[in-house]
């Protein structure tokens, strides 16, 4: 068993799961991070740095008290055909115009800009990129997917409820080796082990990334989706937020 530091509870989840933790700050979190990721098979706890709200935010998770979400319901989802059903809507949903331009980019006739934005992890950093003490909240899932459906978490404004949220996570997992790292209330941050290295890919995934969640291109500055698909590109770290 890994030697880890002294865990104290953090909250109990809506389906009764107590999470516990301890704290680390900056590199250190994020080294915790990966060692604890290493030794999921062994421990069956994924580590997750939290902010201080986060315990808050997933012990009331907005979503109706009588719906309870379990593997076999993600199981039952294809997350690749929920994300392309959100694109469909959203081509539908805006002008004319606008879908003409989005299908533009999608057919790679977007201008690539010349200096994207590259973001790494936002947690365990303060705003002045200092080191910032965070939780590393050790979540028991099979799983790393099956995060969603063990938090209970979701379901309010455009945020995925658990079980379509641990589908669309099976399938990155499965074509990118993305990883959940960073998990709040309102943002998640994957670490990726084979992000998309052709433009091509890059906007399909920044396709997807817009689809997923409501922050489309804040967290890159981007002002297209051709602007995001470069900031994606060859991209080790993903950060995504919800409003």
């Amino acid at each position: 068993m890994l030697d880890m530091p002294p865990t104290r509870p953090l909250f109990i989840t809506p389906s009764k799961i107590e999470v516990f933790g301890f704290p680390a700050a900056g590199d250190d979190a994020l080294r915790w991070s990966e060692r604890l990721r290493r030794a999921h098979r062994e421990t069956g706890l994924w580590p997750l740095l939290m902010d201080d709200e986060a315990p808050e935010y997933l012990t009331d998770s907005y979503a109706d008290a009588t719906v309870t979400w379990s593997p076999a319901d993600a199981d039952q989802i294809d997350g690749a055909a929920v994300l392309a059903e959100r694109g469909v809507r959203s081509l539908s949903s805006g002008s004319p115009e606008y879908a003409a331009v989005l299908r533009a980019e999608l057919a790679g006739q977007g201008a690539w800009p010349a200096e994207p934005e590259r973001r790494g992890f936002g947690l365990p950093y303060g705003w002045n990129d200092e080191p910032n003490e965070v939780t590393v909240a050790l979540v028991p899932a099979a799983e790393p997917w099956l995060v969603p459906v063990t938090l209970q978490y979701g379901s309010w404004n455009d945020y995925p409820d658990p079980a379509e949220h641990a589908a669309i996570m099976r399938y990155w997992h499965g074509r990118y080796g993305a990883e959940p790292v960073v998990w709040t209330g309102t943002t998640v941050e994957y670490a990726v082990a084979r992000p998309p290295s052709t433009r091509a890919d890059a906007i399909a995934l920044a396709w997807e990334y817009r689809q997923y969640n409501d922050g489309e291109y804040d967290n890159y500055y981007a002002d297209s989706l051709t602007d995001l698909a470069a900031s994606l590109l060859n991209a080790p770290v993903w950060r995504m937020w919800w409003d």
